[in-house]
């Protein structure tokens, strides 16, 4: 990262205009993924207002990458002269203009966000119509647990002199301690918001993948984190590895960790626009 000698008026300028910044808006729908994304122009309206305010503006403008990669310089400068610049680069899907445009985008979208530091929340007015139709689908209800029948003691039965072991009938297991992990793309992904009996509200993350059975496999878990990891493998078509264990009414996910990193900006992509932020 390039920067000028001293940043200092700079960073309090970023950071107060970073308390001042809302999430964009995801107003986009990538129609390949079905998923949702804010656009490049959601992002601005985001930042815009609060860097403007606080004497700070964004550069941005095409360079020179390596060989059969498109770069991109962006800048974030401040009234006082001081300034950071960083270059980053992806490989374009086509090598031609549309191609060159579809990756200028992209990386116009992902470096401002990155450099401002603008997050992106669902659009609530068209939320319930926007939402994928595989997203729509309810997890299939986790079967109550029904204890097995007990046999009658038996009559007039003779007591035995010493303890003996008798087989005793096992009940339906309903959860167990052991670990299973499996590789998988998220297929799946909804977010469900209510009170517990306590009062306090939470946050439920659903997530939904094809297991070994070629069956989709659903599990909950609470963490935000594995929440957003899940999220970006069903966007980006990109396999993540999920640990979970069987809970009492159905899969408790413990970790949801990507498996596989895209190398390049638009290895999972489709173009102009359709990578889901």
């Amino acid at each position: 990262m390039k920067h000028s000698e001293s940043i200092a008026a700079l960073a309090g300028a970023l950071a107060k205009a970073q308390l001042q910044i809302e999430p964009a808006s995801k107003n986009a729908t990538n129609p390949h993924f079905r998923s949702h994304y804010a656009d490049l122009a959601s992002i601005w309206d985001a930042c815009r207002g609060p860097l403007n305010t606080n004497g700070l503006s964004i550069v941005q403008f095409p360079c020179d990458g390596d060989v059969g990669r498109t770069g991109l310089c962006t800048m974030l400068l401040h009234s006082s002269g001081e300034f950071i610049s960083e270059v980053v680069t992806t490989r374009s899907q086509k090598d031609d203009p549309q191609g060159l445009g579809s990756a200028l985008t992209y990386l116009r979208r992902y470096a401002l966000a990155a450099v401002v530091g603008v997050t992106a929340t669902e659009d609530d007015d068209g939320n319930a119509a926007s939402t994928p139709a595989n997203a729509r689908v309810n997890a299939p209800a986790a079967r109550p647990y029904i204890p097995p029948p007990v046999s009658p003691p038996a009559v007039n039965a003779p007591a035995p002199s010493k303890p003996v072991s008798q087989p005793v009938s096992q009940p339906v297991q309903t959860a167990t301690s052991a670990t299973s992990a499996v590789q998988a793309i998220v297929e799946f992904y909804k977010v469900d918001q209510g009170t517990a009996k306590n009062g306090r509200a939470y946050t439920k993350h659903r997530i939904g993948w094809t297991g070994l059975d070629g069956k989709l496999t659903y599990g909950t878990t609470f963490s935000a984190s594995d929440g957003e990891c899940a999220c970006e493998s069903m966007n980006l078509n990109c396999p993540c590895e999920i640990t979970f264990v069987t809970g009492q009414y159905g899969l408790d996910i413990k970790s949801v960790k990507m498996s596989q990193v895209p190398t390049t900006a638009t290895e999972y992509a489709g173009g102009d626009d359709e990578i889901p932020f």
